[in-house]
């Protein structure tokens, strides 16, 4: 009987939440982290990683200019800390559903979905509920229900 095995130079892309630093995905590790407020570099790992601007970044999480840039220079509070968490989990959804193209992530978060009474999903995302519903079109996609 052949056995499966990985080749050794399988190497899997590392998820956003693992490059800005959270010691898991959920869970009260998680949590836990929020609650500390996530530090300043972060916001720097997520634009870098996520191939945005801060501008973009703000926008997303819902966090104002002046608030954002304090966060940036110490610790962002625990509210602040949900806001980027909650996109982190989006964006990571949106490249695994473009089976880790960045870009058409990117391009599928800033276009109108007819799912989402043509809003864009980066709109939505910096609220718990619009987010949930983009998390909801994702699953919905990658299981062929385009409507």
């Amino acid at each position: 009987m052949k056995q499966f095995t990985l080749p050794a130079s399988h190497n899997t892309p590392e998820r956003l939440w693992q490059v800005a630093g959270l010691n898991s995905a959920d869970g009260v590790m998680l949590m836990g982290q929020i609650d500390r407020g996530l530090e300043g570099a972060v916001a720097n790992r997520i634009i870098s990683w996520a191939l945005m601007t801060q501008a973009d970044l703000r926008h997303v999480t819902g966090i104002p200019a002046t608030t954002f840039n304090r966060g940036m220079k110490d610790r962002f509070t625990a509210e602040q800390s949900e806001r980027l968490v909650r996109f982190i989990r989006v964006m990571d959804r949106a490249v695994e559903l473009f089976e880790g193209d960045k870009h058409k992530a990117q391009q599928w978060l800033n276009e109108p979905a007819r799912a989402l009474d043509n809003k864009k999903p980066a709109d939505l995302v910096s609220s718990e509920t619009g987010a949930y519903e983009v998390l909801k079109l994702i699953t919905r996609l990658e299981h062929g229900v385009y409507s």
